[in-house]
């Protein structure tokens, strides 16, 4: 009607596709939970190749892959791919980067794309987030079934969760989602008690593999939630910090309570430390040596580096030509070990990403906080902010740089942000229809049904009743 305020254009008018994104899901739980690597153990099937070609051939005939294809996230991954291929051609051992290409980053790679293309509503957003929740489940089992200790510290006897920071972070960077599907159901729910349950294992495990980076992370995200919520959520943080220092003093061992205590020594020695202290001080001056040498690596090499998986090669060879003993590790920096081997301009594309996906989460979260209509979008949005916390500061420790985490993590940011805003736009376009005809005809009917209209509804994503009763 002329003058009545019109509905917002649609963001994205593909459907959803249930089959396809349910191989996606299934894809993802498989790469996340550390399933594929269990599996393996018994029998070799192939299966996330399998299902990878699936997900790419069901993106191309739905048409969703063309249209990820546009999008900030996508674009920024496929410049950074074709980065890696250049930077590949002047490494200083092509065979290694190819393999680190190969191995790791085309399955990095196609997750990124694969998600913005197969994930196009909100309730596919949700059981996405779902997925990474009880993706917590076969990690625990693992600790379990293959339990192992490293100078004590906990591990497992097999694949990439054999070493102790690697267990800590896969874990720490799924608590938020299982943390998401708790407050998406009632308290009763199997799926609560379930998702409750592993998290507070996962706690356990986490302190036990005596990684100072998943110290800091934990201790972030609590500082975060405190400095941002209401004073309910600031008890909650006070709580939860009580319950993690009881969990520490009871089933953490005094050897890895010991480790701890050095990230306030430095790297100083001094009398009187235990093995385990000293190893840990040695940990940290090698951790420090490691990451002056990939920054001056990196300013070397600036354009290219040295090739793709090629700093602890590189870094080897210059140690024996200076007749130093070889190290043969890692930077434990995912950003400066990207920037030593693949040079300046990748390091760009790759914190480009992350600082993006961080910004359009936390835009979207300050958006709908106090909107009780979008309390599922802002949950949402708080878990990603979370999980990229982790991230970011587990990568500042760690080795990430070409794994499928942050690919998984930006493609789903991506999906979301363009669900979200087309979810908001609808939203908006309600209000000012309402008011207008209310103004127009001041009748006790119209206002009824304005009433009714403004009203906080649940969205039609909204699954569960505990969610839609529920109020900031």
């Amino acid at each position: 009607m002329l003058g009545m305020a019109q509905p917002a254009p649609e963001l994205d008018q593909r459907p959803p596709h249930g089959v396809a994104t349910g191989f996606l899901l299934l894809y993802l739980f498989l790469l996340m939970s550390r399933g594929v690597e269990i599996l393996g153990i018994i029998v070799n099937l192939r299966l996330t190749l399998i299902l990878m070609i699936v997900c790419i051939l069901a993106a191309i005939l739905t048409g969703g892959l063309l249209q990820s294809a546009r999008t900030p996230i996508v674009l920024m991954f496929t410049f950074l791919t074709c980065w890696f291929m250049l930077a590949t051609l002047t490494s200083q051992w092509r065979g290694g980067s190819v393999k680190i290409l190969l191995a790791y980053w085309i399955t990095s790679f196609a997750c990124s794309l694969l998600v913005p293309s197969l994930i196009s509503t909100l309730d596919q957003c949700r059981k996405l987030c779902y997925v990474l929740g009880f993706s917590l489940l076969p990690i625990l089992l693992a600790t379990v079934l293959f339990q192992s200790q490293i100078q004590g510290r906990d591990s497992t006897l097999y694949g990439t969760l054999g070493n102790p920071n690697d267990l800590a972070f896969s874990l720490l960077l799924l608590i938020p989602f299982a943390v998401f599907v708790m407050q998406g159901e009632s308290w009763v729910s199997w799926k609560t008690i379930v998702c409750g349950l592993a998290i507070v294992f996962s706690i356990i495990r986490t302190l036990r593999t005596g990684s100072r980076a998943a110290v800091f992370s934990i201790a972030a995200c609590l500082v975060l939630l405190f400095l941002s919520g209401g004073l309910k959520t600031k008890l909650k943080v006070l709580a939860a910090t009580a319950l993690m220092a009881a969990i520490a003093l009871a089933f953490v061992s005094d050897s890895t309570l010991r480790r701890y205590s050095t990230v306030f020594s430095g790297t100083s020695y001094e009398e009187g430390m235990s093995v385990d202290e000293f190893s840990a001080i040695e940990s940290t001056r090698a951790r420090k040596m490691l990451f002056e040498e990939s920054i001056r690596i990196m300013f070397e090499h600036p354009l290219f580096g040295v090739g793709p998986g090629i700093f602890s090669a590189s870094l080897a060879e210059e140690q024996a030509k200076r007749g130093e003993r070889q190290t043969w590790h890692e930077a434990h920096n995912s950003f400066t070990q990207l920037g030593s081997e693949a040079g300046i301009p990748a390091l760009c594309i790759y914190l480009g990403i992350v600082i993006y996906s961080l910004k359009r989460t936390v835009s979207t979260y300050l958006l709908t906080r106090n909107d009780p209509n979008r309390i599922l979008i802002c949950r949402m949005a708080g878990t990603l902010v979370m999980a990229l916390l982790v991230f970011t500061i587990c990568a500042t420790f760690g080795t990430y740089s070409y794994t499928f985490h942050l690919p998984v993590l930006a493609g789903l940011v991506q999906a979301f942000d363009v669900c979200a805003r087309r979810e908001m736009s609808k939203t908006q376009a309600v209000a000012p229809l309402g008011l207008e005809t209310r103004l127009a005809l001041p009748s006790l009917t119209t206002q009824a049904l304005t009433t009714q209209a403004l009203a906080p509804q649940a969205s039609n994503y909204v699954r569960n009743r505990r969610l839609r009763n529920s109020r900031p």
